[in-house]
């Protein structure tokens, strides 16, 4: 208590003790009467000074609370009254974090799923469920034997992502974990395959049978009048048939879904190596070959099932169409021994891409990507190989260069796979080394069917391997 209150507390004291102890004057009532009202008096002084007494401690309680010193508090209560307060977080300011959070996380699913959808496609996520979760004991699995079966190069396809073979006893359509989607047996010497999107077409070579066999393994098979040259599918379900012809060299039939005949046109001047239909099976490419003075001269003709006379028709010297194929709608790849060219099938214009002397090692032409590629060496044993790929128009998108023999390559969504004699090899478009397999034996031929992962075409099996 300091030295004001003391002194206030004496007065008070000092004043109470004076009232107490003041003389009363005599009464003459009589003594008891008196001793009485002395008794209450003493009583009600009593109580005013406990009153007076209770009430200044108070006072010093309260004077005593103003005055302590910084010094005098306790330690953690002086650290907290040091340390600034914290901010508040505001309730906006946690949603605008959340907001964001949220949309950096949307935007990486929807960067994934752009880069992905070949792996994420009902499709495979179907076949994940079916075949690679709860069949993993399964003896359809890849790598999947294949031996006493004979499959060349060019009859191993992709239709979707699935592939599908056809060997020299039977047509085999697989999916990504090397489980049967449908197969089919033929008899065909020299069987050849292409494929459409609601099945396949086989043909014998040299030969007058062929067959057409669907998704669901349904079969349509039959015998031209005369022996196959070469033939293609389209993917609304119309097929095209080139035979040999009596009074002709060639003669191209076309066929609706249902067998029927609705187009036919004769060759009289070149033999067809080659036919392509556009995906409404209204129009179709062909390619064919003759020679002159010893020199083999190569044509182009766009024909259109309307009319009776091509639309257009080029002749090229000093070459050999292999294959003819259409990109889109519009245009029409054709790759040559010596050179490739794109074709506008709206007005017959020619883009030409030489080879310059380089040999022509590989080549892949993708639909789903209107695209396609190839591979031309610079040395004599196939090594030094130019890769280049080429847009729908025919104008050169990118190309790199690798010291590697390329038996075969396969490009797909800006990736292109390199088959060597020993591994396969992944690479970005611009020549960027992605990743590389090591096969255990002869590979024959390679097909991605996603940006990562391929199907292998091996002596005496098939594998799906991860790039």
């Amino acid at each position: 208590m300091d030295e004001k209150g003391k002194r206030f507390a004496q007065e008070n004291e000092e004043t109470v003790r004076k009232e107490v102890s003041e003389p009363v004057e005599e009464n003459p009532a009589p003594a008891k009467h008196a001793e009485n009202k002395d008794q209450r008096l003493k009583n009600k002084n009593a109580k005013k000074l406990e009153k007076l007494l209770k009430k200044q401690k108070k006072k010093d309680e309260r004077l005593n609370r103003e005055v302590l010193s910084y010094e005098e508090m306790p330690l953690e209560e002086r650290e907290a009254e040091d340390e600034p307060p914290l901010p508040k977080a505001k309730k906006g300011s946690r949603k605008r974090i959340i907001a964001v959070a949220v949309i950096i996380v949307l935007l990486f699913a929807v960067v994934f799923f752009a880069f992905n959808t070949d792996k994420l496609s009902l499709h495979n996520i179907s076949n994940f469920f079916q075949y690679g979760l709860l069949n993993r004991q399964s003896e359809e699995r890849f790598p999947l034997d294949i031996k006493g079966e004979s499959i060349s190069a060019g009859n191993f396809v992709r239709v979707g992502q699935d592939i599908c073979y056809s060997s020299d006893t039977k047509t085999q359509m697989l999916n990504n974990y090397g489980r049967s989607v449908f197969f089919a047996q033929h008899a065909f010497i020299n069987p050849v395959l292409t494929v459409g999107d609601k099945g396949c077409l086989v043909y014998n070579l040299g030969g007058t049978g062929y067959q057409l066999v669907d998704k669901e393994g349904q079969i349509y098979s039959a015998e031209a009048e005369n022996n196959i040259l070469t033939a293609d599918y389209a993917n609304n379900g119309c097929y095209a048939i080139v035979t040999q012809s009596g009074g002709y060299l060639s003669k191209l039939y076309v066929y609706n879904e249902e067998h029927e005949q609705i187009f036919a046109y004769s060759f009289a001047d070149y033999y067809v190596t080659s036919v392509s239909l556009n995906s409404s099976g209204s129009r179709a490419t062909v390619s064919g070959v003759s020679a002159l003075d010893g020199v083999n001269i190569a044509s182009i003709y766009v024909l259109d099932f309307t009319k009776d006379s091509p639309l257009y028709f080029s002749e090229l010297e000093n070459n050999i169409i292999y294959e003819v194929k259409y990109l889109n709608d519009k245009y029409v790849c054709a790759i040559g021994r010596s050179a490739s060219y794109v074709v506008n099938t709206y007005n017959g214009d020619i883009t030409t891409s030489d080879y310059e002397g380089r040999d022509l090692t590989a080549y892949d032409i993708n639909r789903d990507t209107n695209t396609y590629t190839i591979s031309l060496s610079g040395s004599g044993d196939g090594r030094n190989c130019d890769i280049i790929s080429y847009k729908a128009n025919g104008a050169e998108d990118r190309s790199f260069s690798v010291d590697e023999k390329v038996i075969d390559l396969s490009n797909y969504k800006g990736r292109v796979a390199l088959l060597t004699s020993d591994s396969v090899l992944l690479y970005s478009k611009d020549g960027s080394a992605i990743s590389e397999k090591e096969l255990s034996s002869d590979p024959h031929s390679v097909v991605l069917y996603t940006s990562s992962d391929a199907y292998v075409l091996c002596t005496g099996y098939i594998d799906a391997v991860g790039l």
